[in-house]
C-alpha cells in the first residue's frame, strides 16, 4: 500500500503533467461531444420538427436541474477522497465509497420517482399541445429508467478523479459521445421516431459505467470493497457536512442557470423557443464545457496543494492555470463570435441569424465566468464555503427575474441576458472577497496580468480579423468561415508571442511536460 509520504512526494511536475493529460483528454472529448451535436441537431430538428424536438431539450433541462439532488456531494467526495488518498488513508476511502452507493441510490430512486411524477402534471406546466402529450410523458418515463444508473456512476468517477485519472475518464466520455453522434446518425437513416432515438440516445448515455468500474483497479482495494453498498455512517458525515454548503450554492447555481430554459417554456411563446435556446446553448456550452474540464481536472490537484499548505504553490497555480486557462477560452469565444452569424446560418439556416447576438453574448459571459475556474477550484478546496452560498443567492435571486420580465419582447435573449447578470455578480463577489481574503492573493493582478491581456488580445484579433476580411474577395460558406478563423488563430499567435507568453515561460511548460521523467 502506498503510504502517506509516497504521495506527497510527487514532483510539481508530475502533477503539472496529469493536469495537462486530464485537461488535453477532456478537451478532445467536449469538441467531439460538441461536434456532434453541431452535426445532429439540425439534421434532428429538421427531421422532427422544431416544435417536437423542443421536448427533448425541455427533458434535458429537467435532467438537468435535478442534478441538484447531488447536495454537493460531487464537489464534497472529490476533495475528500483527494486528500485522503493523498495521505493514504485508503481505508476511509472505501468506507466512504461504500456509503455513497447507498447515498446515490436513494437519490437515483428520489429522482426516477419526480420523473414519472412530472410526467403526468408537467403538460400542466408548461406550453405543451395535446399532441406532443404522449411524447413527453413516454420521455420522462425513460429518464426515470435511466436516472438510477447515472447517479450510481457518480461514485466510480469521484474515485478515479481522486487517483488522477483523469484522462482516462475523457477518454471513455469521447467513446460515448461517437455513440451518441451514431444514434442520430441511425435515427435518420432508419427514420426512428422521436422515442426510439430517444431511447437509444439514452442507452449510449450509460455506455461509460462498466469501464469506470473495470478502471477502480487502480485502487491498492479489492473493487468490491469500493462498490458493495454499505453504510459507514460516521466517515460519510465527514463530508456530507461539508457538501451540504455546496449544495445550497448548487441550489442557486443549478436553479439560475437550468431554471432559465423552464421560465422560457412558461413566459415565452412555446415551445419552438426552446429549440432557439438548444442551438445556441449547445454552441456556448462547448465553452462552458472546457470550464468544466478544467474543473474537474483543478479540484483534486487544488485539493492536495492546500492540503500540503504551501501558499507560493498555490499562487503560482492560480497564476499560471488563469493566465493559460484564458488564453485557451479567449482563442475559443473571439473565434466562435467571429464566425457567429456564418455558423448558424450553416448550422440551423437563415432563420437563425437573428440569434447571432445573443450567441455572442452568452459567449463573453462564459468567457468572463470560465477564466475564474482556477481560483473557484482552490476555494472549493479550503472549505470556506459559506460566502459562497450567499453571493450565489444574492446573484441567483436578482437575475431570474429578468429572464421572466424580458421572456415576451427578447424571447431567448431573456435567458441570456439574465445569466449575463447572475454570472457579473458572481464574478464581483469572488473578486471582492474570496480571491483577497480566503486566498490572500492579488485580485487585481489576477485579473489585469492572467486574464486581460488574453481577453483583449482576442477582443483585438477579432476586429481586426473583421476588418482585413472585409478588403479580400472572400469566399462564403464554409471557405469564408475557415479563412476567417486561420487569419485569426495567426494574428492571435502573433500576439500572444509578443505580448503574452515569454521565452522563460515556454521553458517552464518544456521543462514539467516534457524533460522531467
Amino acid at each position: 500500500m502506498q503510504t502517506g509520504n509516497d504521495k506527497l512526494s510527487i514532483k510539481p511536475g508530475n502533477r503539472t503533467r496529469q493536469i495537462f493529460s486530464g485537461s488535453i483528454w477532456g478537451i478532445l472529448a467536449k469538441i467531439t461531444d460538441a461536434l456532434a451535436k453541431f452535426i445532429t441537431i439540425p439534421i434532428l430538428v429538421s427531421f422532427y420538427g422544431k416544435a417536437d424536438y423542443g421536448l427533448i431539450a425541455l427533458a434535458f433541462s429537467l435532467n438537468a436541474y435535478l442534478r441538484l439532488m447531488d447536495l454537493g456531494f460531487n464537489v464534497g467526495a472529490v476533495r475528500y477522497f483527494s486528500m485522503w488518498v493523498e495521505s493514504g488513508e485508503l481505508e476511509k476511502v472505501g468506507a466512504v465509497s461504500r456509503s455513497s452507493i447507498i447515498f446515490y441510490g436513494v437519490v437515483g430512486l428520489v429522482n426516477a420517482f419526480i420523473f414519472v411524477v412530472m410526467a403526468d402534471f408537467g403538460p400542466d406546466l408548461f406550453n405543451i399541445t395535446a399532441n406532443q402529450v404522449p411524447i413527453y410523458r413516454e420521455i420522462m418515463y425513460i429518464l426515470a429508467f435511466s436516472t438510477v444508473l447515472n447517479w450510481l456512476a457518480n461514485v466510480a468517477v469521484q474515485l478515479l478523479s481522486a487517483k488522477d485519472e483523469l484522462g482516462y475518464i475523457n477518454r471513455v466520455l469521447l467513446l460515448s459521445s461517437v455513440f451518441n453522434f451514431g444514434v442520430a446518425l441511425l435515427a435518420i437513416y432508419f427514420q426512428w421516431s422521436l422515442i426510439t432515438y430517444f431511447i437509444y440516445y439514452t442507452l449510449s448515455t450509460l455506455i461509460p459505467i462498466p469501464f469506470y468500474i473495470w478502471r477502480l483497479r487502480v485502487f491498492q482495494l479489492p473493487v468490491h470493497t469500493l462498490i458493495t453498498p454499505r453504510w459507514h455512517g460516521a466517515a460519510f458525515k465527514e463530508i456530507l457536512n461539508y457538501s451540504l454548503a455546496i449544495f445550497v450554492m448548487g441550489l442557486f447555481q443549478l436553479t439560475a442557470n437550468n431554471l432559465r430554459p423552464l421560465l422560457l417554456a412558461k413566459f415565452a411563446d412555446g415551445t419552438e423557443v426552446l429549440t432557439d435556446y438548444r442551438v445556441i446553448q449547445t454552441i456556448a456550452m462547448l465553452i462552458v464545457a472546457f470550464g468544466g474540464v478544467f474543473m474537474q481536472v483543478l479540484l483534486p490537484s487544488s485539493a492536495k496543494i492546500h492540503a500540503q499548505g504551501d501558499h507560493n504553490r498555490i499562487e503560482r497555480l492560480m497564476f499560471e492555470a488563469t493566465k493559460y486557462i484564458s488564453i485557451f477560452l479567449a482563442l475559443m469565444v473571439f473565434g466562435l463570435i467571429l464566425n457567429a452569424n456564418d455558423i448558424l446560418r450553416l448550422y440551423m439556416g437563415d432563420d437563425y441569424g437573428h440569434l447571432t447576438v445573443w450567441l455572442s453574448l452568452w459567449l463573453l459571459t462564459v468567457l468572463l465566468s470560465m477564466h475564474n475556474t482556477p481560483v473557484a477550484s482552490m476555494v472549493l478546496s479550503t472549505g470556506k464555503t459559506r460566502f459562497l452560498v450567499y453571493s450565489s443567492a444574492t446573484a441567483c435571486l436578482l437575475s431570474l427575474p429578468i429572464t421572466v420580465m424580458f421572456a415576451t419582447r427578447f424571447q431567448v435573449g431573456a435567458a441570456v441576458i439574465g445569466y449575463l447578470v447572475y454570472m457579473v455578480l458572481q464574478i464581483g463577489f469572488f473578486y471582492a472577497y474570496y480571491i483577497p481574503k480566503v486566498l490572500r492573493l492579488d485580485g487585481f493582478r489576477l485579473f489585469t496580468k492572467a486574464f486581460l491581456p488574453a481577453a483583449i488580445g482576442g477582443g483585438l484579433c477579432m476586429l481586426v480579423t473583421r476588418y482585413v476580411t472585409g478588403y479580400l474577395p472572400a469566399p462564403t460558406g464554409y471557405g469564408l468561415l475557415i479563412l476567417n478563423s486561420a487569419i485569426f488563430v495567426l494574428l492571435y499567435a502573433v500576439y500572444l508571442s509578443v505580448f503574452v507568453i515569454k521565452m522563460a515561460d515556454i521553458h517552464y511548460l518544456k521543462r514539467v511536460l516534457i524533460s522531467e521523467k
